[in-house]
């Protein structure tokens, strides 16, 4: 009898863990990739590949550096796979790891810990942040593990072990989403609250492991003068507003409607998994406020009050921390709060699971034990059942719309299909560039920045089709992934289509162009045997320029032809073109990137659009156009070759209207 109750109860626990690896792995290369996850992809790969180690990530929505943590965890899988998709599977391991229920089995038994883990496993945002790159969806592994190490520690035995991994854990998940450092208030007076049970040299070894965690950013921080550190206090000190809504924001992780509302019931299905918490926190606190009016009896009981306690300091002290919220709270800023909301729920129904059992016991009639045991099985547990097959359902759908959904930012797969062409085509033609065309004129801005780390450094350029376009020397391949853009345009004027090389995404085409040599000679003479119209000391000169008509209230279009005499200092280079009176007054102005000037070569050229907006009430009168290169953020004009500083094109006559 015991081996067929143990054979089942390890059945029932890996077919739990099987839901939740299928719905994990399920379209797992559908998730978006944007600027942030491109940016830590890009510095975890560029460490890989033999660059700096890391001492901070990428900048938080608060305004402050993030910790380098997660650079390390993607560089350990880069390091395996130097493939998006290792990074991927790595959130989704984590995952599956936070979902465990080890730390209610330590404490609370066998049931609620299959309890918690079914509802982790199918939880819709549980399952999602198992499958999003990005900083925060690291957090529950951590959370969850920095919860566990706690209970075991304080309410089932003190192994120093326990300890030492609760901060460990703890330091882990305040890097990869600093809005976490809440739950180390949590953790402090957890200590002080069962300040008996700590043991002097696990504390100091736990404390001393967190602080060498954070010693690569310590670092960092030390380098800008603590720049962050100041930048949080002066968060701290600016008054913030009074508002409830981080108890929403903490229901919502129970929740299905802030990730797809339009799949049917979603509503009344939210409105149960908001009772369900609801009956079992009034279930949780008159437990604990039991607790303090009646002796405890058995050890069973301590340990139980004991992880009661932990449980709900660890629910509650981040509701209490946000409800002046200095940003617009979104679920992540609550995600350390888990795996509680999930533990609470399935505690609560134990609870009266063993309470219907211990009167079954009582009863004499075995028709009533029976009756009673219906009752525990089949229907205390049947609204949380009917919640998580709903869930489960839910999340089958959310990832087909994700898949089938021409909306949103490209996706994991979308960019290695890119990455992979990229690959393919640069290897084709040894002496040529990559191109890509898109939204966003630099490394961190750009929407395919990630091609430039996993394709080729040294032969990718990234540029905005709406500001300009690259011709790097001898050849270029192009991929257009900004089909309305003037880059767009101006590629299906000189390029030539490559058959059988588009990129289906999201109702969109990214195509592939080849400029070949002999066509880039005839748009920009080489060798440069031509006279420039104008040469900075930055090394770059002005080859040709023309210009659209001005008229009052409309935009004057500007049509720039440069090239890179000379590779310049690492600087950042904008452009100002100008709209002059006959001496030197600005009347108008366009100021931008261009081409990203980090990314120039000695050789290479660019064609840059500029539109100048004339005011409607323009006098008649001579005008002159004008144009000046300086450093960005410093706003240093550079000097022309022969003297000066702006490079006067044209005058102009606006007649009378």
């Amino acid at each position: 009898m015991h081996r067929r109750k143990c054979f089942i109860e390890v059945v029932l626990c890996l077919l739990v863990l099987g839901l939740a690896l299928f719905l994990r792995i399920r379209r797992l290369d559908t998730t978006g990739l944007w600027g942030d996850q491109s940016f830590t992809l890009n510095l975890a790969l560029r460490w890989v590949n033999g660059g700096a180690m890391p001492l901070a990530a990428n900048k938080s929505s608060a305004g402050f550096m993030n910790p380098p943590m997660i650079e390390y965890l993607y560089a350990a899988a880069l390091r395996i796979w130097p493939d998006i998709l290792s990074v991927a599977i790595l959130t989704m391991i984590s995952g599956m790891v936070a979902v465990a229920g080890w730390s209610a089995y330590k404490v609370w038994g066998k049931r609620a810990a299959l309890w918690a883990t079914l509802i982790f496993a199918v939880n819709p945002w549980g399952v999602f942040y198992s499958q999003l790159i990005w900083n925060q969806t690291m957090v529950p592994v951590f959370s969850s593990l920095t919860l566990a190490c706690l209970l075991a520690y304080f309410a089932v035995e003190q192994r120093p072990i326990y300890l030492i991994f609760s901060f460990v854990w703890a330091a882990c998940m305040t890097q990869v989403h600093p809005g976490t450092g809440v739950q180390l208030l949590t953790t402090g007076l957890i200590c002080a609250l069962f300040w008996r049970k700590l043991r002097f040299w696990p504390l100091v070894a736990g404390v001393a492991l967190f602080a060498l965690l954070y010693t690569p950013f310590l670092l960092y921080e030390r380098g800008v003068h603590w720049m962050d550190v100041q930048a949080v206090l002066e968060l701290a000190r600016q008054p913030v507003p009074f508002s409830p809504a981080v108890i929403l924001v903490s229901l919502d992780i129970l929740h299905a409607q802030g990730l797809l509302g339009i799949v049917k019931y979603v509503r009344e299905l939210d409105h149960l998994a908001t009772g369900l918490l609801t009956l079992s926190l009034v279930y949780a606190l008159w437990a604990s406020i039991r607790t303090f009016i009646r002796p405890l009896r058995t050890p069973q009981a301590t340990q139980k009050a004991a992880g009661l306690y932990i449980l709900l300091l660890w629910f509650i002290l981040p509701i209490l921390f946000y409800l002046r919220p200095s940003h617009h709270l979104q679920t992540y800023y609550l995600i350390g709060q888990l795996p509680a909301h999930f533990m609470l729920i399935a505690i609560s129904l134990d609870e009266a699971q063993l309470g219907l059992e211990r009167f079954a016991c009582r009863a004499r009639q075995p028709t009533v034990q029976r009756a009673i045991q219906v009752v525990v099985w089949a229907v205390l547990p049947l609204p949380l059942l009917a919640w998580v097959g709903w869930q489960c359902a839910f999340n089958v759908q959310f990832q087909d719309h994700r898949f089938q959904s021409n909306a949103g930012p490209p996706q994991i797969r979308h960019i290695r299909a890119a990455i992979q062409k990229g690959h393919q085509l640069l290897a084709e033609r040894p002496g040529c560039d990559l191109v890509a065309v898109s939204k966003g004129h630099n490394v961190e801005t750009s929407e395919l920045s990630l091609l430039r780390e996993f394709v080729s450094p040294e032969r990718v350029l990234l540029t905005d089709g709406q500001l300009a376009i690259p011709i790097p020397t001898p050849c270029a391949i192009y991929l257009e992934a900004w089909r309305e853009s003037r880059a767009s345009a101006w590629l299906a004027s000189v390029a030539a289509p490559l058959p059988g090389s588009a990129i289906e995404m999201r109702g969109k085409t990214w195509s592939f162009y080849d400029l070949p040599a002999d066509r880039q000679a005839r748009i920009v003479e080489r060798p440069f045997s031509r006279q420039p119209v104008a040469a900075w000391t930055n090394g770059v000169a002005l080859m040709d320029y023309a210009r659209g008509n001005v008229r009052p209230g409309t935009t004057l279009p500007l049509t720039f032809t440069w090239v890179v005499q000379t590779s310049p200092l690492e600087v950042t280079y904008h452009v100002g073109t100008y709209l002059l009176t006959l001496d030197n007054q600005v009347v108008a102005q366009a100021d931008g990137p261009g081409f990203d000037s980090i990314q120039w070569q000695a050789g290479d050229a660019f064609i840059a659009w500029f539109d100048i907006p004339i005011p409607q009430d323009l006098k008649p009168g001579e005008y002159q156009i004008a144009v000046a290169w300086y450093t960005w953020p410093e706003l240093e004009r550079v000097n022309l070759t022969t003297g000066g500083n702006t490079a006067f094109l044209e005058q102009i006559q606006i007649p009378e209207p």
